[in-house]
């Protein structure tokens, strides 16, 4: 049994879609644009109007990717669909002992190409633009940019290896240094071996270095049995420095490897990374996500509407609203823990596939 109902009309419905998705993302690209610059205006006053464009064009990926990219796909799978069912050419099809399902596979497939290839489109351009449009505005300000990604941070406890416990008062990113710091080390039974209070600790590229302090080491009794004052000590302590600084980036705006890498050094420092997790996994949904809501819009478009514009617009909207609500809710949810990081993550997905999958057995035939 053939996949695909036939060169010359999976062709002719595949133009179709690209046709009205590029125009759809192209309106919406352009909205966004106009609403950014009317929001901006007073900022953007020490430009000229090509550096302003410049700036809007630099924005573009990530409007196409994280605005422009759902809406596109519900709207032009709905449009399409419906306006050849309005024209009988599924009637005619089917009269020919076409299956609804093989008159949909030809988009099911272009579903598949933009779901995966909105993977690679934000990890290798989107994630990329935000240096580009960075670097392009200092150089308007005629400065050099300076990435500073890590950020200080304030009264914080990790939890590093060789099951040791930090204590810092403050650390700073830039210098990697520690200030006030006091560090626990416990023992296989959970108890306190050994204990460093410091004025300072600095990184000096292989291990940690502590400055003005007193190490003191316990016996299993909880006694101490040395106890020794120095002005240098180089300890056996090999965290890595950027562990303890805050990144200024959100994990959407990093590529999905090294957010799993951030989200790993969160947890095994003890900290609290269940809402960074939640956000990863939507951000590894988002491909999946475009998929479905093809599947939804080619079911919905399937019902011969009147006015497939205004008929598309409305679902689309809808869809759209719905959507977000519900991914707003697993972040919730997933960030405070009354639901696993995955299923938070990928709540909307869930609810939508099973949407899909009611509306692809309604349209059997």
């Amino acid at each position: 049994m053939k996949l695909f109902p036939g060169k010359i009309y999976s062709v002719y419905l595949v133009k179709e879609f690209i046709k009205v998705f590029l125009t759809t993302l192209l309106f919406i690209v352009a909205l966004s644009f106009i609403v950014r610059t009317l929001q901006g205006l007073d900022k953007l006053k020490e430009y000229t109007l090509l550096q302003v464009f410049i700036m809007r064009v630099l924005e573009a990926p990530e409007i196409i990717s994280r605005e422009a990219l759902l809406a596109s796909c519900i709207f032009s799978s709905v449009y399409t669909v419906s306006n050849i069912s309005k024209n009988r050419e599924v009637l005619a099809l089917r009269s020919c002992g076409v299956s609804k399902y093989r008159i949909l596979m030809p988009l099911i497939f272009v579903g598949l190409v933009i779901g995966a290839g909105s993977h690679f489109f934000e990890d290798y351009v989107v994630i990329r633009s935000f240096d580009w449009k960075a670097r392009y505005k200092a150089k308007l300000r005629g400065e050099q940019l300076v990435k500073k990604e890590l950020v200080d941070r304030y009264d914080i406890i990790v939890f590093g290896q060789h099951n040791s416990i930090y204590k810092i008062d403050r650390y700073e990113a830039k210098n990697r240094i520690m200030h006030g710091v006091m560090i626990i080390s416990r023992g296989e039974a959970g108890r306190i071996v050994m204990r460093i209070d410091a004025e300072k600790g600095v990184w000096d590229g292989s291990r940690w270095v502590f400055i003005n302090g007193i190490m003191r080491r316990f016996d299993n009794s909880g006694k101490i049995v040395y106890e020794k004052l120095f002005e240098r000590y180089r300890s056996d302590l090999e965290d890595n420095p950027d562990y303890f600084a805050r990144k200024r980036r959100k994990i959407e705006n990093m590529p999905v490897g090294e957010g799993i890498k951030y989200v790993k050094a969160l947890q095994r420092m003890g900290l609290n990374y269940k809402g960074y997790l939640t956000r990863l996994y939507r951000k590894i949904g988002q491909p999946y996500t475009l998929f479905v809501v093809i599947i939804i819009g080619l079911a919905i478009g399937s019902i011969p509407f009147r006015n497939a514009l205004v008929i598309s617009f409305a679902i689309t909207l809808m869809i759209v609203l719905c959507f977000f609500f519900v991914i707003e809710v697993g972040y919730t949810f997933g960030s405070t823990g009354k639901l696993p990081p995955i299923v938070g993550g990928w709540l909307g997905n869930i609810v939508f596939s099973v949407l899909g999958i009611y509306l692809l057995i309604r349209i059997r035939g």
